[in-house]
């Protein structure tokens, strides 16, 4: 009878090098009991006003006039807003042509709008219909609710219709 050859069972001289996730190996890194995965240290992010610092300080002379010029004109239309309702409140004149922030209505000019709906009985649709948008565009709903962005050419209509039947009433 042939003699068969003796199973080799020496331990391999080749060293296993345990993998970061290895299930089998010690682990290598920060584990936590909960995930078994490393843990790492977050960054802390900067606050508002620390972004606002930096893009101050990197503005040029005329952004900086024009970021002054938008918030003295919104703490004006905040103050005309701030007169309690005794009828028609009269605003100023750079106040009742600013409605916007950009994009964004301001709070005083969504309460104007929402006056003039209510003495009308119209809805945010029935406004935009007027203003010669479809009907079916929440748009307006969302500016109004939400204070969601709305496109340019609704706020140039809008700030002439809004003059027109605020002067009405």
């Amino acid at each position: 009878m042939p003699l068969l050859p003796k199973p080799n069972l020496a331990p391999s001289r080749k060293k296993r090098v345990a993998k970061f996730f290895s299930r089998t190996g010690p682990p290598v890194g920060l584990w936590t009991d909960t995930n078994r995965k490393p843990v790492m240290s977050k960054k802390e992010k900067p606050s508002p006003l620390k972004k606002l610092l930096k893009a101050w300080t990197s503005a040029g002379p005329e952004e900086r006039q024009a970021f002054l010029d938008l918030v003295s004109a919104e703490a004006r239309a905040h103050t005309a807003a701030a007169v309690p309702p005794s009828g028609h409140d009269p605003l100023p004149g750079d106040a009742a042509a600013l409605i916007a922030n950009g994009r964004y209505l301001l709070p005083s000019t969504i309460e104007r709008i929402e006056s003039v709906m209510r003495a009308r009985r119209l809805s945010p649709s029935g406004v935009m219909a007027e203003l010669g948008f479809s009907s079916r565009d929440p748009s307006l709903t969302r500016a109004l609710a939400m204070k969601a962005a709305l496109r340019l050419s609704v706020i140039a209509v809008l700030a002439e219709w809004l003059a027109r039947h605020e002067s009405a009433s």
